[in-house]
């Protein structure tokens, strides 16, 4: 009866264990390694393709009324446009969607007194109350979808998406999002000779105001996802390149309609006594009072030292050389200023217009 194992044999039992381990060992790290390098690739993969697809939704949708624009900014790390993406009940059949109840903050287009600036530079919008065509409140959202520094992970070319509507709280998309030094995220490109050629970087951003912004007819993405093994250190970046085409994109202004309509000029203000009291405004037309754009003019006024200006009138443009209004006893008192501006078809404004100097009433 055998009681165990020979001390010979245990070593060679050893031996050959070890030498298993040895061969197997390597080759388990190797697979590791791979499996741990493609969890990392689909990663970040992933982050690239849930900002091409949130951005690329919005933007297929982009679409303006008449005198209101498109593409509002168009810059190398941000996007902002107008879109019927949200309403606030079914009575909105263009809308993508319906959010029972919505705020018109964020189911309507930005107001004028609720403008500020616009994600990532310093200019302000809106700079016009916009109007569908049947002259109310354009349903049309502004979409700001922009990057900003992640600065949680103290890498420069690691960045957050983030999404905002109108001048609402801007939300999180997704994080790391790589993008290059002297690199850009979204690109522009115009019609040229049949061709889609993109607008130089060096000429961004490109505002509602300029001709070249209507020129757009596609935006190009560039996202990338990035993502690291803490364990390993490992690194993974994978970019997905996009192309988005605008097929709303057509001259912003309707026929006839001016995008941004001629200011009127030589504004005058008088106080009259006799026969009665009032103050007599008079304003030389627009350019564009011809019976096609400038549909009409506002007059207002505002008190000394401020800026903001009260409407009081409504005139309609009749293709005048120069017109005249009289404000029949003005219930106003220390220093005024009287201004004009035109309104074009499209429910744009030219700026106020106003007399150099305050008239003074009792």
């Amino acid at each position: 009866m055998r009681r165990g194992f020979t001390l010979i044999e245990i070593l060679v039992a050893m031996t050959l264990t070890v030498a298993v381990f040895a061969i197997t060992l390597p080759f388990l790290r190797v697979q590791t390694r791979a499996l741990g390098t493609s969890a990392g690739r689909l990663d970040a993969d992933q982050i690239a393709r849930y900002a091409q697809r949130a951005i690329d939704r919005d933007l297929r949708l982009a679409v303006a009324d008449a005198g209101q624009p498109l593409l509002v900014m168009a810059g190398p790390m941000a996007i902002s446009f107008n879109a019927n993406l949200t309403a606030a009940d079914t009575s909105d059949p263009a809308a993508a969607d319906v959010e029972t109840g919505g705020a018109t903050t964020l189911t309507e287009s930005w107001r004028l007194s609720d403008a500020r600036a616009l994600p990532t530079v310093a200019r302000s919008y809106p700079v016009a109350d916009y109007l569908d065509a049947t002259g109310t409140v354009s349903r049309n959202e502004t979409i700001s979808y922009f990057l900003h520094p992640d600065t949680v992970t103290g890498r420069s070319d690691l960045y957050v998406l983030y999404r905002r509507v109108n001048a609402r709280d801007s939300v999180q998309i997704v994080r790391s999002v790589h993008v290059p030094a002297d690199s850009a995220f979204f690109g522009y490109l115009r019609l040229e000779s049949d061709t889609l050629a993109r607008i130089a970087d060096s000429r961004l951003p490109l505002y509602w105001d300029s001709t070249a912004i209507d020129s757009v007819r596609a935006v190009q993405l560039r996202p990338a996802g990035y993502y690291k093994n803490q364990t390993t250190g490992t690194e993974a970046i994978r970019t997905v390149h996009w192309r988005t085409a605008l097929p709303n994109a057509v001259p912003r202004q309707a026929a006839g309609c001016s995008a941004d309509p001629g200011a009127p000029s030589g504004i005058a203000q008088n106080r009259q006594t006799s026969p009665r009291y009032y103050v007599r405004v008079t304003w030389d037309a627009s350019s564009e009072d011809d019976g096609t754009s400038v549909t009409e003019y506002q007059v207002g006024t505002r008190p000394s030292g401020s800026t903001e200006f009260t409407v009081i009138a409504t005139i309609t443009a009749s293709g005048l050389a120069d017109y005249r209004w009289d404000h029949q006893l003005p219930d106003l008192t220390g220093g005024v200023k009287y201004g004009v501006r035109s309104i074009a078809c499209g429910g744009t404004m030219s700026a106020w217009v106003i007399h150099n100097s305050n008239l003074t009433l009792p």
